[in-house]
């Protein structure tokens, strides 16, 4: 992000007004534009991820939330996003290896292949 900022006026309803202060007390983020600005810089990353990666957003009961926050403060992760990363990697990997575990597995010296339309020996 540059050093310079420019100033934007927006007008929201209070209602959003309300929920933006409660997020500032939740995560303690010094003012309201602060916490506007860290918002936003979310939301663009939301919609203008880099080309490479999709982005997927993950809703977590607050107790699974809970569970997965305690989980990094335990230094089992370096963040909640590397680890929601890791585990979605190792349950495609589970399930790839459960749907297809012959067709996976390497071969060894001396195994015998069968020819197509032949049964395996």
């Amino acid at each position: 992000m540059s050093d310079t900022s420019e100033r934007v006026t927006v007008r929201i309803p209070q209602e959003l007004l309300e929920k933006l202060k409660q997020i500032q007390l939740s995560k303690g983020t010094a003012t309201i534009s602060d916490t506007i600005r860290e918002g936003l810089e979310q939301y663009i990353e939301l919609n203008l991820p880099p080309q490479h990666i999709r982005k997927v957003v993950v809703e977590l009961s607050r107790q699974d939330n809970s569970r997965l926050e305690e989980f990094v403060r335990e230094g089992n992760s370096v963040s909640v996003d590397d680890a929601v990363r890791s585990a979605v990697r190792e349950y495609i990997r589970s399930r790839i290896d459960q749907l297809a575990p012959a067709s996976r597995s390497p071969r060894r010296e001396g195994d015998t292949v069968a020819a197509a339309g032949s049964p395996p020996a």
